[in-house]
């Protein structure tokens, strides 16, 4: 960097991301972990999506975050609505990251195209993220297919990588970076055009499969949630009580 060259620094600060939210996620005890992570990519990321905070004017073009960097951004919203505001998604801006063009574009990974268009590429394609530290490389498996309305495309049952590598040496580390951000690969692909409804751009299969994985679940427990102290969930059945 000090030389001019350009580095990918998303690629590590979300690897870094998704290993401390996948710590919180697992540990007995959410509000006592005390592993530091770029959280403030989080409030940025729920401001974007679900107009948490209230944004402001700038005269130049910049990182999206720094539209809702000063103090009172936030909006203020009870525990309970600020869950169903989330998990009810009714103000979800689907596609405030997508790629936006006159019509559908079809990219073609030749080493001609423009920047932005090859780093969007990069960004819906599936691969492993990676984070250097100290002797090995952290490894954060990235599947945007999972989430693939946010790209303008329909959603359908999301599977799952073949290998779920977490922690690679070095020498792996690097082979694992070289093939996230691989240039003219001959790789082809359409960028949609935006949809006028983002929120219906998913299939029969899927919404069968989300009601079966997901159900009413979080809406169900919601006073479990916004509880801050560790309770015991009873289920009607005792093999979703883990769960």
């Amino acid at each position: 960097m000090a030389n001019g060259r350009r580095v990918n620094l998303a690629i590590p600060v979300l690897a870094s991301m998704y290993e401390g939210l996948n710590i919180v996620a697992t540990s007995p005890k959410p509000a006592g972990t005390s592993h530091s992570f770029p959280i403030h990519f989080i409030y940025a990321w729920l401001a974007c999506y679900f107009k948490t905070h209230y944004s402001v004017w700038q005269k130049l073009c910049g990182p999206k975050m720094t539209r809702f960097s000063r103090e009172g951004g936030a909006k203020y919203y009870e525990p309970r609505e600020a869950c169903k505001r989330i998990h009810k998604a009714e103000f979800v801006s689907w596609a405030c990251n997508m790629l936006v063009k006159d019509g559908p574009f079809k990219f073609v990974d030749d080493g001609h195209a423009e920047k932005l268009d090859h780093n969007y590429f990069v960004a819906i394609h599936s691969s492993y993220l990676t984070l250097h530290q100290g002797g090995k490389f952290i490894i954060e498996p990235y599947s945007p297919h999972r989430f693939g309305r946010q790209f303008g495309y329909y959603q359908d049952v999301p599977r799952t990588l073949k290998y779920d590598t977490r922690v690679a040496s070095l020498e792996e580390g690097l082979r694992y970076w070289c093939l996230c951000v691989l240039s003219k690969s001959s790789s082809k692909v359409w960028f949609p055009c935006l949809p006028v409804n983002v929120k219906k751009l998913c299939s029969e299969a899927y919404k069968v499969w989300w009601a079966k994985v997901h159900g009413t679940f979080s809406n169900d427990n919601i006073a479990c949630l916004i509880r801050s102290k560790s309770i015991k969930i009873t289920l009607k059945r005792k093999k979703d009580e883990d769960q």
